[in-house]
């Protein structure tokens, strides 16, 4: 079984049920977005998504509450539309106090039947104020958490994702994009922690996959990361980077089908 361990809402749908299919995915796990690159159809377009994005990834959009209440209610209907197709990750604001936390994830994750919280897109230096979200996972069934690695966090924030993981080890973690630089640390880290784990999307480059996959092909899980990523040459690059086929399988599916008993 092929799953795509991380894209986001494609519209329309169809096209991307379509795309799956003749990748020859058969589950994908969709995550919440508030933007759409993939209707674009010029660079003034790209760059007035990608300017939204970056607000988002900085914490710089005025009412996140809103825009992530927005963007999961677009990704249950998806699902519901699809139900064999899709399962889900729902996003969650960051800095909220426990109490508001808990009643977001319970409102917006749990009572829509998301199998886990994020993509959480932190700012630099603000890996803390994830905890009262680790500490709802710990308290009510260890739902996974998926957390934005790349750009704009750097080296001492995925240290403080370290540490929050080993403070709640019963929490799956899937550290997005191999941690993106900071890939041989995020690597280190993920042999020594359980509950670590490592998303393929975005990868540094080719070179990087190969080492990353072959060396951990057991906490490694396949992403596109779609629309930024493209499905088919996503699959081709793990089974051509893997050294034999136990690796491409666990990478490709089996891995996130464990974590998510699916």
């Amino acid at each position: 079984m092929i799953i795509d361990g991380h894209t986001h809402v494609i519209l329309p749908v169809e096209k991307h049920i379509k795309i799956m299919d003749e990748a020859g995915v058969d589950k994908t796990i969709l995550f919440s977005t508030s933007i759409h690159p993939e209707t674009a159809v010029n660079l003034r377009d790209v760059k007035k998504e990608m300017k939204k994005l970056n607000d988002v990834v900085n914490g710089k959009t005025n009412s996140m509450i809103d825009v992530r209440r927005n963007s999961i209610k677009e990704l249950t209907n998806v699902i519901q539309a699809y139900p064999s197709r899709y399962v889900g990750f729902g996003n969650v604001p960051v800095g909220l106090s426990e109490n508001d936390t808990n009643s977001y994830i319970e409102e917006n994750i749990v009572n829509n039947k998301l199998v886990g919280i994020g993509e959480l897109t932190p700012a630099s230096g603000q890996i803390k104020s994830l905890k009262p979200i680790f500490k709802y996972s710990m308290d009510s069934g260890s739902l996974p958490i998926w957390i934005h690695a790349f750009n704009p966090l750097v080296l001492q924030d995925i240290k403080e994702i370290a540490e929050l993981c080993k403070a709640f080890p019963k929490v799956p973690v899937i550290l997005g994009h191999m941690g993106g630089s900071n890939w041989m640390t995020a690597v280190e880290l993920a042999k020594e922690i359980q509950n670590l784990y490592l998303d393929t999307s975005a990868y540094f480059s080719t070179f990087v996959l190969k080492i990353v996959i072959n060396e951990l092909p057991l906490k490694c899980i396949f992403g596109t990361d779609m629309p930024f990523g493209d499905l088919q040459l996503s699959i081709e690059a793990i089974k051509k980077m893997s050294n034999d086929s136990y690796v491409a399988n666990a990478v490709l599916g089996d891995n996130i089908s464990r974590l998510l008993n699916i």
